[in-house]
C-alpha cells in the first residue's frame, strides 16, 4: 500500500464495510462514508474555511467524528480534536493556543465548548442509511452571524484543491507533564507514514474488524483504533454509547466478529475483572491480536489477558509527536512477543539510544530514546526553544528512558522526567509498579515521586485491591512493601503506600503519574492540619505545616539575598560563621530565606561545624566568613572537611573588585589561600553569577568523592541591587531546586568478579567507613552482611552503619580480624594510617583487598584484587543480589563457607567483651578513663533513642571509641577524624544539635582539646541547644607531666642558664581547673565532679532537662599515656630523655 494524502484512507470498494455501529446500530459502507466525508470537506470550503484553517472537533466515538475528521483533512484544513468533556476554559486555552477557526459539534452540541466562544460553531449530524436510501448529511450554525452553506451530496467530488502532503492535517497538544502542553502539528505525509507503518505491523486485511475503544480525540485511537484499519480496507467498529463500555465489549466483538483492539492498559484490566461474567468462553470472537499501549504493561497482566481472551498480546510504544506508533511487538508469525519490551521499531521508523552528548549507545546501555522517520513532526508549534532540544543531534528526543537488546527490542525504564531521583538516584516509576503488580491483592498500581527532605525525592505509591488484597486490611502496606523488597532494591521500594478506591486517570484511561502528589500528599496534609511528613530525617525543629511561606518574590535583590535564595532553593537548612563586614547582612538575609544562621565565636570552630553538618545532612554544610582573616581561619574547616570527604561550601565576602592591588582593606588572593584545601573554588564576578556560582560549587562539593568548595563574593556586589525582574529571574534559573546527590552503582561485571572473590574466600571481612554513612549506605550494608553472614567492624565514624549489636560485629576482635582475612572488602573508608596502610604485620601478607569508593585513589587501587568504582549502598545491593544468584535453600548465609572463620571471631568477641567487663566492673577513685565512660556510656543507652557522642582528646578519644558502646545508628560518632584534629568538638556537637533536633547530643571532651573552641560554650547557651559537654579534666596535655627525670632538669637547666624562672611542663595546665563555671556564665548549668556517683547524677539531670550543661569532672592525672593509644607515635621510653 502507497499512500500519499488523508484522501487515500478511504480508497476501495465501494461497497465493503467501513463503519459498523454496536449494539445493532447502522453500518456504513467505505463509498458512503467517503461521499459524506467530501460533502463535509465542501460544506467547510463553501463556509469560508480555507487550508491551514484549524477546525476544533468536540465530539464522542461518533460516525460524525469520522466525517468531521476525514472532512476537515478533504478540505486542506487542520483537523484538532478535542476531549469533549473538557470545562469551557480549557476549550478556551486549546482553541486559542491553536488559533481554531471553527468549532465542529454533533448533534447534542457541547455545551462547555460552545460557551468558550473561541470560534464559531457548527454541529453535524449523520442521518443513518434507511433501506437502499444512502445516509445523509445535515449541518447547522450554532453561532449568530456565523453563515453556514451546505454543499450538495455530490460537490465533495469536486473538490478544487486536493490535499497536499506537506498539509498540517492534524493539531495536538502534548500532554504538558512538566509545563504547559505543546501544539504538535502533524503533516498528512506525517500521519498515512505512521499508518502504514501501523497497518503492516499488525497486517491487516479487508476481512479485519478493529472494535474501537480509544477516545478518538487522542491519538492513540485516532490512528490505531480508527484509521489505520480503513487504510486497509478493514471495518471499525464503534460503540453506541459513544465510548468505551465494558458491558458491551464482548457483545459487540462477538456480534460483528471483532479481530482486534487496541487500549491502554487499564481497559485491558477492566475488562480482565470482568472476564468471568462477561466473556464469551463458548463462542468467543475471533480475536487475531491485542495491542496494548500509551502506558506500561505489567508482564503478569500481559499473561492473564492472552490467557483469559486467547489471543496475543501485543505492547507498543507510541507518542503524538510520532504520528502515534513507533515500536511495537510482532505478530507472533514474524517474531517473539516479549513481555516487558515495546517491540522493535516498525516500518519506517528508526529508534536509537542516545546519551547526553547525542552520541549512540550500543545496546543494553541506558539512555534516551531517540526517533527519526517520516511519520515524526517538523516541530512544536511556536516553541524554538522546545524544537532545539527535542532535534538535538539530527534526532527527535522522546524524553524516554530506555534500551535496545541485541534483536532491537526496547525496554522502556522511565520518562527522564518521571523518573524518581531518590538522592540522585534514578528510580524507574514503571519497575516499581510492575513489582506491585505482581502482589496477588494488587489490581491497579502506580508509583511515583513524593518528595523528601533528605533526598529530595523518595517513591511513593498508590494501589487499588482486588478482594484478596482488601481481606489483608491493615497489613497489606506491609505486604505490598515486602513483595517489592524482594523482587528490587531497598532503596525502590515505596515510603509509603496509599490504598485508594481509584486511581486519579486522564480522560483516555492513563493514569495520571503526575496528579498523584496533590491526590494523596498533599490532600493528607490538608486532612491533616498542616502536619509533617513522616521518616524525614533532620526535619526543621518547632515547625508549623501552618506558618506562612516564604515570599522570595518580595524579597531585595542584593547580592545578599542572591546567595540566600540560592542556599535554600539547594535545601540548605542551616548556616554557620562569623559575622561582620562585608557578610554582617548575608546572615539576615539566610534567615529572611528560612535558613537557620548560627553566629560562632571563631571561624575555625564555625567551619568544623559546617563539616560536621555536611556529614550529618549528607548535602554540603554551609560556612560564611568574612574577608582576608577570616578566611585565614576558616581553612582549618576547610582542610578538615577536604581530609574527611566531607561535604562543605565556604562562602566569603572579599574586598570590591576596583580596589583589587591597591591595598584594600583585608585584602588577599583568598582563591589562591584556600586553593590547596579544597576540590573547587570560585568567585562570583557579577550579581548575575552568584546563584550559578553557589550551585556549581554544591555540585563540585558532592562531585565523586565528597569535599570542600570555595565561593567568593566581592563585597561590592553583596550590597548592589540586580535592577530587573528579568534579569534575577534568568539569574536564579540556575538554581532549580534541591541538590540531587549521585549514588552510582558500579559495573555489573566488576560486581560479578567480587562476588566470585567473596566465594573463594576462608576468611572474609566488610570494612565500614565513614564514607558508608555519608553515603546513607545503612540498608544496603546490613542487608549484605546479614544475607552473607559476613563479619565485618567498622572505623569510629563508620560505626552504627551496621548496627554493633549485630552477632556479625568484630570490632572487639579487630587484631585478629585484620591479621587472620584473606579478603577484605572496605565500604566507605582508605587504605591510609587509620587501617594500617594495608600492609602487614597488621594485616596478612596475602590478604586481597576490594576497595568500594566512588572515586578510589590510584594508592589504594594499586592495592587491591578488585575495585568498585560507585556508592557504597549501591555496590552493596549490587554484590547483595549477584550473591543471591543460585543462594542455597532454607535460608542459609549465602557464604556459608566462612562460618568456622565467623565462630572463631565470636569466640574471640565474647573473650575481650568478658576481660574488659571485669576492668569496667571496678570502681576507681580517683576516677580513671573507665569508670568515667562506663558511667558516660550507661546513661547514654538508657536514653529513648540513640545519642550523638563527640569524642576529642587522645586518651579520651581513644578510650570512648572503645567503651561508649554499642553504637546502633549510623552518624552517631563524631571525632578527630582523618586528620586527628583537635578542637572540633564543640564545632560538632552544636552542628549535630542543630541538624538532629531529637537526639541527645554528648561532647566528650579531653581538657586540652575543649581549650582549643571552649568559648563556643556561649554559642551553645545563645542558641539553647541541648548538648552535653563532658570535660576529662586530667590536668594536662596527656595528663601529669611524663617526662623522665634527666629531661626534666635538662630543661629546667636550659632556662636558668638565661635567667628564666622554672616553667611548668610544657604538657600542664592550672590544676583543678573550673571549667564548669564558663558554663555558668553564659547561663546554662556547670557541675563539678569527682565521683562516679556524682557524674552519673549529674550527667542523668543533663540530659532529662536538655539544658546546656558542662560537666567538669576531675580524674587521676596520670590514667592516661602519651599520644593516647595511637603506640606508633609514641617515643620510645629509652630515647624520651635523649638530648
Amino acid at each position: 500500500m502507497t499512500l500519499k494524502t488523508m484522501a487515500d484512507v478511504l480508497a476501495g470498494a465501494d461497497d465493503s464495510p467501513a463503519l459498523l455501529v454496536g449494539s445493532g446500530g447502522a453500518a456504513y459502507t467505505r463509498g458512503a462514508l467517503r461521499r459524506l466525508a467530501a460533502q463535509f470537506a465542501a460544506t467547510l470550503r463553501a463556509s469560508g474555511i480555507k487550508p491551514g484553517d484549524v477546525v476544533t472537533i468536540a465530539e464522542p466515538n461518533t460516525v460524525e467524528f469520522v466525517v468531521a475528521f476525514i472532512g476537515t483533512t478533504l478540505a486542506r484544513g487542520i483537523a484538532a480534536p478535542l476531549n469533549q468533556n473538557y470545562k469551557t476554559e480549557e476549550f478556551k486555552y486549546y482553541m486559542d493556543d491553536a488559533h481554531s477557526k471553527l468549532l465542529v459539534v454533533g448533534t447534542d452540541g457541547n455545551a462547555a465548548a460552545q460557551a468558550a466562544q473561541a470560534a464559531p460553531c457548527l454541529m453535524l449530524s449523520v442521518k443513518a442509511p434507511q433501506g437502499e436510501a444512502a445516509p445523509t448529511l445535515e449541518v447547522v450554525s450554532r453561532t449568530a452571524g456565523f453563515e453556514v452553506v451546505t454543499a450538495p451530496p455530490a460537490a465533495g467530488e469536486q473538490l478544487e484543491e486536493a490535499p497536499q502532503p506537506e498539509d498540517v492535517g492534524l493539531f495536538l497538544h502534548t500532554s504538558g507533564t512538566t509545563s504547559r502542553p505543546k501544539g504538535v502539528p502533524l503533516t498528512q505525509a506525517n500521519l498515512v507514514a505512521s499508518l502504514e507503518n501501523i497497518a503492516q505491523t499488525y497486517e491487516f486485511v479487508a476481512s479485519d474488524r478493529s472494535l474501537l475503544v480509544m477516545p478518538l480525540f487522542h491519538v492513540h485511537g485516532l490512528m490505531a483504533g480508527l484509521l489505520a484499519p480503513l487504510t486497509a480496507h478493514a471495518a471499525v467498529i464503534l460503540p453506541a454509547a459513544g465510548r468505551f463500555a465494558a458491558s458491551s465489549f464482548w457483545k459487540d466483538a462477538v456480534q460483528y466478529g471483532a479481530t482486534f483492539y487496541t487500549a491502554v492498559p487499564t481497559m485491558h484490566q477492566i475488562l480482565l475483572s470482568r472476564a468471568a461474567q462477561d466473556y464469551p468462553a463458548s463462542s468467543p470472537p475471533p480475536l487475531r491480536a491485542i495491542r496494548s499501549c500509551s502506558a506500561s504493561l505489567a508482564p503478569a497482566t500481559l499473561h492473564k489477558v492472552e490467557a483469559a481472551f486467547k489471543a496475543p498480546v501485543l505492547e507498543a510504544y507510541a507518542m503524538t509527536e510520532a504520528a502515534h506508533q513507533m515500536t511495537s511487538n510482532p505478530l507472533p508469525k514474524n517474531g517473539a512477543h516479549k513481555p516487558g519490551t515495546v517491540g522493535k521499531a516498525q516500518g519506517s521508523v528508526k529508534v536509537a539510544i542516545l546519551d547526553e552528548s547525542c552520541a549512540l549507545l550500543p545496546c543494553g546501555e541506558t539512555g534516551e530514546v531517540c526517533i527519526q522517520g517520516p511519520n515524526v513532526t517538523a516541530g512544536y508549534l511556536e516553541n524554538p526553544k522546545a524544537n532545539e532540544e527535542a532535534f538535538a543531534g539530527g534526532w527527535f528526543h522522546t524524553g524516554d528512558q530506555g534500551y535496545l537488546d541485541e534483536e532491537g527490542y526496547l525496554t522502556l525504564t522511565g520518562r527522564l522526567k518521571e523518573l524518581i531521583n531518590r538522592g540522585g538516584e534514578k528510580i524507574s516509576p514503571i519497575e516499581v509498579d510492575s513489582a506491585m503488580l505482581a502482589h496477588p491483592g494488587v489490581a491497579e498500581a502506580v508509583s511515583f515521586a513524593a518528595p523528601d527532605e533528605k533526598y529530595g525525592e523518595v517513591v511513593a505509591a498508590a494501589v487499588v485491591l482486588n478482594e484478596q488484597g482488601l481481606s489483608m486490611g491493615d497489613a497489606i502496606e506491609e505486604d505490598i512493601k515486602r513483595c517489592v523488597g524482594e523482587k528490587l532494591s531497598g532503596f525502590k521500594v515505596p515510603t509509603r503506600v496509599f490504598v485508594t478506591d481509584a486511581l486519579p486517570k486522564g480522560p483516555t484511561g492513563k493514569i495520571s503519574r503526575r496528579f498523584m502528589v496533590d491526590a494523596f500528599i498533599n490532600k493528607k496534609k490538608e486532612g491533616e492540619g498542616g502536619e509533617e511528613k513522616e521518616g524525614s530525617e533532620g526535619a526543621a525543629e518547632g515547625g508549623s505545616g501552618s506558618a506562612p511561606a516564604i515570599e522570595f518574590s518580595r524579597q531585595p535583590n542584593d547580592g545578599c539575598f542572591l546567595v540566600a535564595r540560592a542556599l535554600a532553593k539547594l535545601g540548605v537548612k542551616e548556616m554557620f560563621g562569623v559575622i561582620g563586614i562585608p557578610v554582617t547582612q548575608l546572615a539576615s538575609a539566610a534567615q529572611a530565606c528560612g535558613i537557620r544562621f548560627i553566629s560562632f565565636r571563631n571561624e575555625q570552630a564555625a567551619g568544623y561545624a559546617a563539616a560536621a553538618a555536611g556529614f550529618l545532612r549528607g548535602i554540603p554544610g554551609v560556612l560564611l566568613t568574612v574577608s582576608g582573616p577570616g578566611v585565614v581561619h576558616g581553612l582549618a574547616g576547610l582542610s578538615n572537611a577536604q581530609a574527611n570527604c566531607w561535604p562543605v561550601v565556604m562562602i566569603s565576602g572579599s574586598c570590591e573588585q576596583l580596589e583589587v592591588g591597591k591595598g584594600a582593606f583585608q585584602e588577599l588572593d583568598q582563591l589562591a589561600a584556600v586553593e590547596a584545601h579544597v576540590k573547587w573554588a570560585g568567585q562570583a564576578s557579577s550579581l548575575a553569577l552568584i546563584p550559578v556560582t553557589i550551585a556549581r560549587a554544591f555540585q563540585e562539593a558532592m562531585a565523586g568523592r565528597p569535599g570542600a568548595a570555595y565561593v567568593d563574593v566581592p563585597s561590592n556586589l553583596l550590597l548592589t541591587e540586580l535592577p530587573h525582574a528579568a534579569a534575577v529571574a534568568q539569574a536564579e534559573a540556575a538554581v532549580t531546586g534541591p541538590l540531587l546527590v549521585a549514588h552510582p552503582a558500579p559495573r555489573p561485571s566488576d560486581v560479578e568478579g567480587v562476588a566470585e572473590l567473596l566465594r573463594s574466600a576462608q576468611r572474609p571481612l566488610v570494612v565500614i567507613g565513614k564514607g558508608a554513612g555519608l553515603g546513607r549506605a545503612e540498608n544496603g550494608l546490613r542487608a549484605l552482611v546479614e544475607a552473607a553472614g559476613l563479619p565485618f567492624l567498622a572505623t569510629a565514624m563508620g560505626r552504627g552503619v551496621v548496627p554493633d549489636d549485630s552477632p556479625l560485629c568484630v570490632n572487639a576482635a579487630r587484631s585478629m580480624a585484620l591479621g587472620q582475612a584473606d579478603v577484605a572488602i572496605v565500604f566507605g573508608a582508605r587504605l591510609n594510617w587509620q587501617l594500617h596502610f594495608g600492609e602487614p604485620p597488621r594485616w596478612s601478607d596475602g590478604a586481597k583487598f576490594v576497595i568500594v569508593d566512588v572515586a578510589p585513589s590510584e594508592q589504594d587501587a594499586a592495592k587491591c584484587a578488585a575495585v568498585l568504582h560507585g556508592d557504597a549502598g549501591a555496590a552493596a545491593e549490587a554484590l547483595l543480589a549477584v550473591l543471591r544468584i543460585n543462594a542455597p535453600a532454607g535460608g542459609a548465609p549465602l557464604l556459608g563457607g566462612a562460618a568456622d572463620w565467623v565462630a572463631a571471631l565470636q569466640g574471640k568477641v565474647a573473650g575481650a567483651r568478658e576481660k574488659l567487663a571485669g576492668k569496667l566492673a571496678r570502681t576507681a577513685f580517683p576516677l580513671d578513663y573507665h569508670t568515667t565512660l562506663r558511667v558516660v556510656r550507661d546513661e547514654i543507652n538508657a536514653l529513648p533513642q540513640p545519642a550523638v557522642v563527640v569524642s576529642e582528646g587522645a586518651n579520651t578519644m581513644d578510650n570512648a571509641r572503645v567503651l561508649l558502646e554499642p553504637v546502633l545508628a549510623p552518624r552517631s560518632r563524631l571525632d578527630a577524624g582523618t586528620h586527628g584534629t583537635m578542637g572540633v568538638g564543640l564545632g560538632y556537637a552544636i552542628a549535630a544539635a542543630v541538624t538532629q533536633p531529637g537526639r541527645a547530643v554528648v561532647a566528650v571532651e579531653g581538657d586540652s582539646a575543649f581549650g582549643f573552641s571552649g568559648m563556643e560554650v556561649e554559642t551553645i547557651c545563645r542558641y539553647n541547644l541541648p548538648i552535653c559537654i563532658v570535660v576529662i579534666n586530667n590536668g594536662g596535655i596527656y595528663g601529669g607531666d611524663r617526662r623522665q627525670q634527666a629531661l626534666v632538669e635538662l630543661a629546667e637547666a636550659g632556662l636558668a642558664a638565661v635567667g628564666l624562672p622554672s616553667d611548668p611542663a610544657p604538657t600542664a595546665f592550672v590544676p583543678g581547673a573550673k571549667y564548669h563555671l564558663l558554663m555558668d556564665a553564659f547561663g546554662g548549668c556547670g557541675a563539678a565532679v569527682d565521683t562516679a556517683e556524682g557524674l552519673q547524677a549529674a550527667l542523668h539531670e543533663a540530659l532529662a532537662s536538655r539544658r546546656p550543661t558542662l560537666i567538669n569532672v576531675s580524674i587521676d592525672p596520670m590514667a592516661g599515656v602519651e599520644s593516647g593509644n595511637v603506640h606508633a607515635f609514641n617515643a620510645a621510653k629509652s630515647t624520651q630523655a635523649a638530648a
